[in-house]
Formats: C-alpha cells, sequence, structure tokens
C-alpha cells in the first residue's frame, strides 16, 4: 500500500475525529450552561429585597400595623416621631422591636421652625429621640429620615454639617425611592396601591415611603395588598438598615 495514502488517510480520520469531538463538546457545553444560566438568573430574582417604611409613628393605627406584618411575616422600618412616645405608646414600640422591626429617628417634634432654624437645632431634635429610645427601650437606633427628606431647602445651608455631625453618633440617613403619596391630599386605597405600583419595579431595592398616624387608615387598608404584591413580583422584604446601601436622593 502507498505510504503516503495511508498516511493521508490517517490524517483525514484524526481530523474527523477531531470534529466530531468538538461537535459534541460544543453542544456538551451548551447543554450545561443553559440551566446554569437559568439558575443565576433565578438567583437575580430571588435577590429583590422590598423595604416598607413608616413615618410619623407611634399612633392609635400602630398596632393594626404590626398585626398585618406579623400575619404576613414581614419586618418594616419605623421612623417616630419621639414625643409620640408616652406612656400608653411604650408598649407598641417596645413590640415593634420584639417582634424584629427596626426603629428609625425621625424628628421629636415634627415643626419645621423647631427643627431646621440651624445645624445645632437639627442635632438636638434627634438626639432627643435617640436618647428616648436608649433610655426607656435599650435601642440603639442606626437610621434616621429628616422630616420632607433630606432635599428640603430648610437644610440647604447646612446639610453636609449635619450628617457628618450624626455620622459620628452612629446615624445614618435614609430617603425612599418610591412613595405611596398617602399623606398628600386626600388618599384612597387606589391611589396608595397606584402610587406605589408604577414606580417599585424599577428597582431591585425599593425603599417605600408610607405614613403610621392616626389619619393615615387608608395605609393600613391597602397595606395587606402591598405586601401581597410584592411577594408575587418576587420580592422578599428586610428592615432598611441591611439594605445593600443607604438610600439617598442624591445618589438614586
Amino acid at each position: 500500500m502507498n505510504k503516503k495514502f495511508v498516511m493521508k488517510g490517517t490524517c483525514l480520520i484524526l481530523l474527523t475525529v477531531a470534529i466530531l469531538c468538538m461537535s459534541y463538546e460544543y453542544y456538551t457545553w451548551n447543554d450545561y450552561t443553559l440551566p446554569v444560566r437559568s439558575v443565576l438568573k433565578g438567583e437575580k430574582e430571588e435577590t429583590k429585597v422590598a423595604y416598607l417604611t413608616f413615618d410619623d409613628g407611634p399612633s392609635m393605627l400602630s398596632s393594626r400595623y404590626l398585626d398585618i406584618l406579623k400575619e404576613e411575616n414581614v419586618n418594616a422600618t419605623f421612623f417616630i416621631i419621639g414625643q409620640q412616645v408616652c406612656d400608653e405608646m411604650e408598649d407598641v414600640v417596645r413590640r415593634a422591636i420584639d417582634e424584629g422591626n427596626e426603629i428609625g429617628i425621625h424628628t421629636y417634634c415634627h415643626e419645621a421652625c423647631y427643627i431646621y432654624g440651624c445645624a445645632d437645632s437639627c442635632y438636638r431634635d434627634v438626639m432627643k429621640t435617640k436618647g428616648i429610645l436608649e433610655d426607656k427601650f435599650g435601642y440603639k437606633p442606626k437610621l434616621y429620615r429628616f422630616p420632607w427628606g433630606s432635599a428640603n431647602n430648610y437644610i440647604a445651608s447646612y446639610r453636609d454639617d449635619i450628617i457628618l455631625r450624626l455620622k459620628k453618633e452612629g446615624l445614618e440617613y435614609q430617603d425612599w425611592n418610591v412613595s405611596a403619596e398617602d399623606s398628600v391630599g386626600s388618599p384612597t386605597e387606589e391611589s396608595i396601591l397606584s402610587n406605589i405600583r408604577k414606580d417599585y419595579k424599577k428597582y431591585d431595592e425599593p425603599v417605600i415611603l408610607m405614613h403610621d398616624s392616626g389619619c393615615n387608615d387608608k395605609t393600613l387598608s391597602s397595606l395587606r395588598e402591598v405586601i401581597k404584591e410584592l411577594k408575587k413580583s418576587g420580592y422578599s422584604f428586610a428592615t432598611l438598615s441591611k439594605r445593600s446601601k443607604p438610600c439617598h436622593f442624591y445618589e438614586r
């Protein structure tokens, strides 16, 4: 047999085997990577976390908010008004803490003329509520929320200063990126749900602003539906200090 013919035949066989092996590896790789991509995609969806936050409590409705949160196995963050933590409200604050909710500082009096006259008055207002939480409940808050948010014009001249001063006290400010608009005008259950729906899907970590005061009964009656819809959309829930980063208007 011609030696050159044998060599050509051998090369042809080896080339055919190589092509078959490459084809096998291609299909095997694709067969395995497709489900891996699905898993990774699924894991990303599972990391969506919603943060329910309530300003202006405690109130006569607070215990009913807590009932719903407990029934739905969800925790939230309450930014409280210090002067409202009177004797009859101490139990509801203590219950919120005991059930795994987070307490943040909103203000002591929620009156702009007293809070925002200067950096010192703002500092004193926050620290007064911090003292109440520490003295009455042995609770060290990590968060505060400026009344009307960190972009309000009252603190424009000393915003950086007050933020730095409070940071030295172990306090981080938190804004929001979704608002129920439940303290504006005459909210209804439909308007509250609509305001939340139009924005929450934009974020993997929506921080939802709602209010806990005696006049926010529509917020209370819409809360369960809000929670159910977020769950259906793939969100879990956590308290706000567990968010991957603070929610700041200027960094959204």
